[in-house]
């Protein structure tokens, strides 16, 4: 299933808070791209951080990771020379595949906080690798090679807020709602939703002000609501829409499992309006987002946004474009 670009979700732009932060023994986790998207990586090849929110690997300091063999023993440091680092991303991608059961870990380096500044909904992406003729002799022996990876990309339709969210939490896989506010700001921070089972007969929904309940249906005393189910009948509401809210799978589930009494979990994370003269020209995260919803695919990179562009003057950030080159690394195709 192709994610449907709506705002604040098919493109993130996210800055580091603050000063860098310093890994110590982070724990990784192994990342299966054994698929033809991403040219059959062999398994035990690929680890990245497994926290999330530490993945925006930078290289102002050359990161150390280490292996425990079959997952006993001491940690071993891998030599630098035999993997490479996919920075902003937080993988490392292996050159000899570890056993099955080797435990990975990042000794040391550092990483940016991320704060996700703005989302849009259309992009142009262009990857390329510009060639240069590298001999002296002109035309009688021209030979080209390949310099640096490199991208650029145009954005537009931006919010220029954080959206407040949610995702819900326990139960079966596949049975998550991640729930956004979707108009963005401060207004959507301390919303509730609460999933509920009452033995109802019937999937519904309600919403009064700021507080949403979805009453699970049931069949022999047990909800028989999925996920997908739980999504339809959330965005398909209107007092929830009047909300500014949306409703979406989370990342990497198919929404087929059955939801959970659960909640009530309250949306926070919520930002106003950003400066964006105040990004020109500074280095920030970009995630573009493939098959989201149903896989997590997308591509992370540091970039640099050259200019902005007001269709309707500096005041209407909603329709601001961005003109943004790439900033020292590729493109790196990873999954959420």
């Amino acid at each position: 299933m192709s994610l449907n670009p709506l705002p604040g979700s098919y493109v993130q732009v996210l800055h580091g808070a603050g000063s860098e932060s310093n890994y110590s023994s982070e724990a990784m986790q192994e990342v299966n791209l054994y698929t033809a998207r991403w040219s059959f990586k062999p398994r035990y090849t690929v680890y990245r951080i497994t926290a999330a929110a530490k993945r925006i690997m930078t290289d102002t300091a050359a990161p150390v990771f280490q292996k425990k063999v079959h997952g006993a023993g001491d940690w071993v440091t891998i030599t630098a020379s035999g993997y490479t680092v996919w920075y902003g991303a937080g993988y490392i991608e292996i050159t000899t595949p570890l056993n099955s059961d080797d435990t990975v870990q990042c000794l040391s380096g550092k990483y940016l906080t991320p704060t996700v500044l703005l989302g849009c909904a259309e992009n142009k992406l262009a990857k390329k690798r510009t060639t240069q003729e590298c001999t002296i002799f002109g035309n009688t022996a021209v030979a080209r090679k390949g310099t640096i990876q490199d991208w650029s990309s145009s954005l537009s339709c931006f919010y220029g807020k954080q959206c407040a969210e949610i995702s819900s939490s326990g139960g079966v896989a596949n049975s998550h709602v991640r729930i956004i506010h979707e108009t963005g700001g401060l207004a959507g921070n301390g919303a509730t939703i609460d999933f509920q089972d009452t033995d109802a007969a019937a999937l519904s929904v309600s919403a009064t002000d700021d507080d949403i309940v979805v009453i699970l249906d049931t069949d022999m005393g047990s909800p028989i609501s999925t996920a997908l189910e739980v999504v339809a009948a959330l965005n398909n509401n209107a007092d929830f829409r009047a909300l500014g809210m949306r409703a979406e799978l989370v990342s990497g589930e198919n929404g087929s499992g059955v939801v959970a009494d659960s909640g009530p979990y309250t949306l926070a994370g919520g930002l106003d309006e950003i400066d964006f003269d105040a990004l020109q020209g500074e280095v920030v995260a970009f995630r573009f987002y493939g098959d989201y919803i149903s896989t997590g695919d997308m591509f992370v990179g540091f970039g640099k946004i050259e200019s902005i562009d007001w269709q309707g003057g500096p005041a209407d950030l909603l329709k601001a474009g961005l003109s943004v080159v790439g900033a020292k690394y590729p493109l790196h195709h990873v999954i959420n």
